[in-house]
């Protein structure tokens, strides 16, 4: 039975890990787990869900407390407001939008379960945008993390449905 909490703690450490360097691919990691039969769909969809959420948090931190070094803050002098029809006009647009969509009480929760359940926005992109916004960590948090839950239990219950057919 102890062999089951260390792969728990194991898919827990491999979201966290995950979170923070994207190349590793949890849907991978999934699949190895389930073709070893080492723990059941439901665990290793939550438990990498929860270390994604986990990872997720720290890099959101990371980036928030960062935009507080004094080297960031730079003057407006240093660059004139861009002239309209710029690219760096455009830019500025689609970021206002973007901070006003994530700080609304209603679609900003929407889009971060979507980013960690489909990634549509990218969440690791995601992550490091809404940190700069005066959205709650505790939002953050909570909807980002049960987005990835349910994205890894999905995939996890899909994954068990392949192997049974193939074994």
């Amino acid at each position: 039975m102890h062999g089951v909490w260390w792969h728990l703690l194991l898919a827990v450490g491999f979201g966290l890990v995950g979170a923070l360097v994207p190349v590793l691919n949890g849907e991978a990691f999934i699949a190895a787990t389930l073709a070893a039969r080492l723990i059941g769909p439901v665990e290793v969809g939550v438990c990498l869900g929860l270390g994604q959420g986990l990872g997720k948090m720290i890099l959101f931190q990371a980036v928030r407390q960062a935009k507080r070094l004094p080297i960031l803050h730079r003057t407006s002098a240093e660059h004139p407001p861009p002239e309209p029809g710029s690219w760096r006009y455009r830019w500025a647009r689609l970021v206002e939008w973007g901070t006003a969509l994530v700080e609304s009480p209603r679609w900003g929760p929407l889009g971060l379960f979507l980013s960690g359940s489909l990634s549509v926005p990218p969440n690791y992109a995601t992550t490091i945008m809404v940190a700069t916004t005066k959205i709650n960590f505790a939002v953050f948090s909570i909807f980002i993390t049960v987005g990835f839950i349910v994205r890894y239990v999905v995939v996890a219950f899909a994954l068990t449905g392949v192997f049974k057919q193939l074994f």
